[in-house]
């Protein structure tokens, strides 16, 4: 994990990268050799267009024409290579941060380097100030590598946000997922560094920057270091569905060791607990970011031997998740004594006869939530109403779940859409509304129904319309996959068959005719539910998009010492992006013979600027502090 910066006269956008900054004429030697090798590359592309467009009929002809493009390829790759060779060599002229190891504390040197301006360079207003994710001294940190040419973004820190009560206020844990990847239009995922390590960083909230102090990278069990691959459990389960490619479409290995860690808690025994969207899993890791235990779905009891790792269950209905939506949120309850974790959309359980099918099983309602009692690791399961009023079109779905106290809790429900009006996504083709929906909703288990594998109703059933009901649970992975093989099973139905994929209000009503009480209504105009509309907010701030204005918003803190300040943080994707879902290339791509590549700058993630959607600055990571006192009352329950 690098932190460090590229030097330049002018202060660049956190997140910004650019070549040639400097005033300097000491690095003129590594300017020429970009230059170079950047014409190289333009010239390369060009003759790997020339050679794929080429019309071949004959069995010679396109015989011959795959030798070329095979050749045409390899000098493009080699271009790219010393490309990024030569953008490193004048990083490191223009001035570099040392790199800090495992748990080592982020130091600085008295070289010139941007600044970052505090609170983005706006004043803090109705009660929210920014912190955007900075080296101690207000830097920029290093990008993660660089993506033929693009900048892999090194703030991509806000997948979840932890306070670190031990330093005080001001100090907090973040964490990033499993590390760069986008989607390509055949909706795989891609990932251009697949030897990333997820790590969770350190940050200190002064000087108007959340300043980077330390960087704990993950490890396994084994100690080996953690990546963003699939598991071998999750590729037997969802299969190819899961499965990850390089940047030239080759299927990537699995591993024992990958996760795609999503939220970050602090453990007050040592250490820290992480949600992994991959299973879903929980982790336990020690301070160093060694994993010593973990909770799965795929076991029904502890496997470990005494000598080997402890595993305990959650329920293996889990293991329906949705791809790349699995448990998004979690949290540790004020008095130390239950985990709670949040899957981020409903389960795709159904697929029986009578049961929803994978594709609007998405657009369901009711998503799950677990309990885990730490002094014996049983479990409890909830269910949660999502809060949307048509057929949830933009995939609203929950990112984080904050504990109030042992019953009482804050979840962050978000769309996947930018800020400002005509709020729209990267690509510019998914159905947005005018303004973004991103809101804390309050929630209570206290009289929420416990829906797994221990669950009141098995012992006492329902009556349901003057009869009693028939309630079974089972969850088999061995056996087909049907609505009486998902769980809670209630008169032949699960828990998604019940609520169907009608609006929120109406999947909680005939739930709560099955004898199941949710944790909240699922209306947006319930008295009490709404904690704060923080979309709302930003965009009374700024209109435009330009304050706060990221799509992802995933880490949510509580300020211990004041209930009264909410902390936000936002997955910067490490800004890049999905290849547009439409199903066309950037104009500088190629698709031949099953290649998949993202050539150019066809990735990049950009925030909403003065032009409108992608006209700002590259999506990087950032903290907002909500001081709720001081916000306006529309905005808050």
């Amino acid at each position: 994990m690098a932190v460090a910066v590229v030097s330049a006269a002018a202060a660049l956008p956190l997140g910004a990268f650019a070549v040639g900054g400097s005033s300097s004429a000491a690095c003129t030697p590594q300017k020429g050799a970009v230059s170079a090798a950047q014409n190289t590359v333009s010239h390369d592309r060009g003759a790997l267009r020339a050679a794929s467009k080429k019309k071949a009929k004959s069995a010679k002809a396109k015989a011959k024409k795959q030798k070329v493009v095979a050749k045409a390829t390899t000098h493009l790759v080699n271009a790219e290579a010393t490309l990024n060779a030569a953008q490193a060599a004048l990083i490191a002229c223009q001035g570099a941060w040392p790199v800090p190891t495992v748990t080592a504390t982020v130091t600085t040197t008295a070289t010139a380097a941007p600044t970052v301006p505090a609170n983005g360079g706006k004043a803090p207003v109705d009660g929210t100030t920014l912190f955007p994710m900075t080296n101690p001294d207000g830097t920029t940190i290093t990008p993660n590598g660089l993506w033929d040419g693009t900048p892999i973004v090194g703030s991509g820190y806000g997948s979840g946000l932890s306070p670190d009560t031990a330093d005080g206020p001001g100090w907090f844990y973040g964490i990033t997922d499993r590390g760069p990847n986008v989607g390509g239009p055949d909706g795989v995922k891609m990932d251009p560094v697949q030897g990333f390590q997820p790590a969770i960083g350190k940050f200190h909230l002064e000087n108007g920057h959340a300043e980077l102090t330390q960087v704990i990278g993950l490890t396994g069990f084994s100690g080996a270091p953690m990546n963003g691959l699939v598991p071998p459990d999750d590729a037997t389960a969802h299969g190819t569905s899961s499965d990850i490619e390089d940047q030239y479409g080759a299927a990537a290995p699995h591993s024992n060791v990958g996760i795609d860690s999503e939220s970050v808690v602090v453990d007050p025994a040592g250490g820290f607990f992480v949600s992994d969207e991959y299973g879903p899993y929980i982790v336990h890791l020690d301070a160093n970011g060694k994993e010593t235990y973990r909770y799965s779905p795929y076991v029904s009891a502890d496997p470990s031997n005494g000598t080997t790792e402890h595993i305990y269950p959650l329920p293996s209905e889990l293991i329906r998740r949705k791809e790349n939506k699995g448990m998004e949120g979690l949290t540790l309850t004020p008095d130390g004594q239950y985990l709670v974790g949040i899957m981020q959309s409903p389960l795709d359980s159904n697929k029986g006869t009578t049961g929803t099918t994978a594709a609007t099983a998405a657009k369901g309602a009711i998503t799950r939530i677990v309990k885990v009692k730490l002094s014996d690791h049983s479990v409890q399961e909830y269910l949660y109403a999502l809060h949307f009023t048509a057929n949830n079109d933009i995939a609203e779905a929950n990112s984080e779940i904050t504990a109030l106290d042992a019953n009482h809790f804050i979840v962050d429900e978000r769309d996947g859409c930018f800020e400002g009006t005509n709020a729209n996504d990267i690509a510019g083709t998914a159905a947005c509304p005018a303004a973004a929906i991103k809101d804390l909703w309050k929630i209570d288990l206290t009289n929420a129904t416990d829906v797994g594998p221990h669950s009141p109703l098995l012992t006492t059933p329902p009556t349901i319309s003057g009869t009693l009901a028939t309630v079974t649970y089972k969850s088999d992975l061995a056996a087909p996959l049907t609505p009486t093989n998902s769980g809670l099973n209630i008169n032949g139905l699960s828990i998604e068959d019940i609520a169907g994929t009608s609006v929120p209000s109406t999947a909680v009503s005939a739930l709560s005719a099955a004898g199941v009480t949710t944790s909240d209504s699922g209306s947006r105009s319930t008295a009490g539910e709404l904690f704060l509309n923080y979309a709302g907010l930003v965009d009374h701030i700024d209109p435009s998009g330009q304050y706060f204005g990221h799509d992802k918003v995933e880490g949510v803190a509580i300020d211990p010492a004041n209930p009264s300040t909410v902390y936000l943080a936002d997955d910067s994707d490490f800004g890049i992006t999905d290849v547009p879902k439409d199903g066309s290339w950037p104009a500088d791509s190629i698709s031949h013979g099953g290649d998949k590549r993202v050539l150019g700058n066809g990735a990049l993630k950009l925030l909403p600027g003065a032009g409108g959607l992608g006209t700002g600055p590259q999506d990087f990571g950032e903290i907002m502090k909500v001081d709720l006192s001081q916000v306006p009352a529309a905005y808050k329950g």
